[in-house]
């Protein structure tokens, strides 16, 4: 399947047509790549809105309306952050389109700089907003979210993140031993990895040259240390004991690396004792 630009511009346009015989429908904005013009879209990327409504209900519980904009193939409705909700949609020409729906008080008749700078989700607007409609139509320069480096962790934060990083290794060598793989490799490769991008985030916001880091790791290769960036391979596991025994080891090599880094850099302590008592937990278990 080919992709092009023009099935996402043939997107939009079908989408801005609709929404403007929707009375329930106060303006809709594009985010994420096809906003941006720092790492804009390319062939891979969908089509990510918001659009804020007066009654959300409309559109929310059923999804006969996305067949406005093409064969509809597949569909899935989401819940995302403060229990706002999203639908997902994939089309016959290869679109994939995400549109999350935010409730307004049509009472009050905001603007869309005022739905902007009420709206819950501030690093979605950073990287750039694109206007599909607005009828109010009072828009013109729109403020965004300043751009900001993950806030560095305060002594407390520190210790919390280490603490779950070695409870958690400490759960995944018990899986490796009583060779419940899946959940080892969920643990060393899903939530053990979340961990290590937020290590690896902060390492980043405390050096001195304000490196701009994106959210998720997005571009990490970027803004995060080439040292760790090299040794990122060999903390991801095959689904067999012996290699997630490896990476497990891997991942807490590079975790604590980074960890005292970030330690000696905000005068923080580094818990050694409790890191010891999970190495000596991990090598007696495997």
């Amino acid at each position: 399947m080919t992709f092009s630009s023009d099935i996402y511009a043939r997107l939009e346009q079908r989408f801005a047509k609709w929404s403007l015989t929707q009375p329930a429908i106060a303006a809709v904005i594009a985010v994420g790549s096809q906003a941006r013009s720092e790492h804009p879209s390319d062939e891979w990327s969908d089509l990510d809105l918001v659009v804020f409504a007066g009654d959300t209900v409309l559109y929310l519980h059923e999804s006969v309306w996305l067949n406005t904009f093409g064969l509809l193939i597949a569909a899935i409705s989401n819940s995302f952050g403060q229990n706002d909700r999203e639908w997902i949609a994939l089309y016959a020409d290869g679109s994939k389109l995400d549109v999350a729906f935010l409730s307004i008080d049509p009472a009050a008749t905001p603007t869309l700089q005022a739905m902007l700078d009420a709206f819950p989700y501030p690093a979605v607007l950073q990287r750039g907003v694109r206007v599909l409609i607005d009828k109010d139509g009072a828009a013109t320069e729109l403020r965004l979210p300043r751009i900001t480096s993950p806030q560095l962790p305060d002594q407390a934060e520190f210790t919390a993140l280490l603490n779950r990083m070695l409870l958690d290794a400490i759960k995944a060598a018990k899986f490796i031993r009583r060779k419940d793989l899946w959940r080892a490799k969920q643990l060393c490769d899903g939530e053990m990895k979340q961990h290590l991008l937020t290590m690896l985030e902060w390492e980043a916001a405390a050096q001195k040259d304000r490196r701009d880091i994106w959210y998720d790791g997005r571009f990490l290769s970027e803004w995060a240390d080439p040292q760790a960036q090299a040794e990122l391979p060999k903390t991801f596991a095959a689904y067999e004991e012996v290699d997630l025994h490896r990476a497990l080891g891997a991942t807490l090599d590079l975790f604590r690396r980074l960890a005292r880094d970030v330690a000696q850099r905000l005068d923080y302590p580094y818990p050694a004792h409790a890191d010891q008592f999970a190495d000596n937990c991990i090598r007696s278990l495997l």
